[in-house]
């Protein structure tokens, strides 16, 4: 189930999906979420839904809703690295470093190739203070991905800033 894609889901639900899209860029969470309602249950736990729907609550800082989707995501597409993503990060955001660390760093082993794991797992050991973890979760992402864009990225993310120095060398 984790290979959903938009052309899974055939009309009328494709067009509330399209439209619930629309109304969350133009940054009517009200309107988007109206229309993720109208979406048949057959398709309401289609991945591209789930995901839509967290990030519109993303967007209102609803990030209880945000954690509880993020379980639902994993639940239903465990081989999709998003769903783990974004709980782990509704619950960073919810102050709540340690327990979004916990939650993604043992999944870092299955999605080898994903460099916002370890850069995640780097910020949230920012946010705890363990600086020396921090960093060597930082140099996995530079691995992983595009140093200078991982780089790049770091320099500009206030969740890095303990890390600047060291990121700059």
């Amino acid at each position: 189930m984790s290979s959903d894609t938009p052309s899974d889901i055939p009309p009328p639900d494709s067009m509330h999906l399209s439209s619930a899209t629309g109304w969350m860029q133009l940054g009517n969470t009200a309107e988007a979420l109206a229309d993720l309602e109208k979406i048949s249950e057959t398709h309401r736990a289609h991945f591209e839904v789930l995901h839509l729907e967290w990030h519109i609550h993303a967007q209102k800082k609803d990030w209880d809703r945000c954690v509880e989707l993020g379980g639902y995501m994993v639940e239903r597409h465990p081989t999709n690295p998003a769903g783990w993503i974004n709980q782990a990060n509704a619950l960073f955001y919810l102050q709540r470093g340690h327990d979004a660390f916990q939650m993604l760093e043992p999944v870092a082993e299955h999605f080898p190739e994903n460099e916002a794991i370890p850069y995640n797992l780097a910020c949230y050991a920012c946010q705890f203070g363990d600086l020396e973890l921090a960093l060597d979760w930082y140099r996995v992402a530079e691995k992983v991905g595009e140093p200078e864009k991982i780089q790049e990225v770091a320099l500009m993310d206030p969740d890095m800033e303990l890390l600047w120095e060291q990121i700059k060398e």
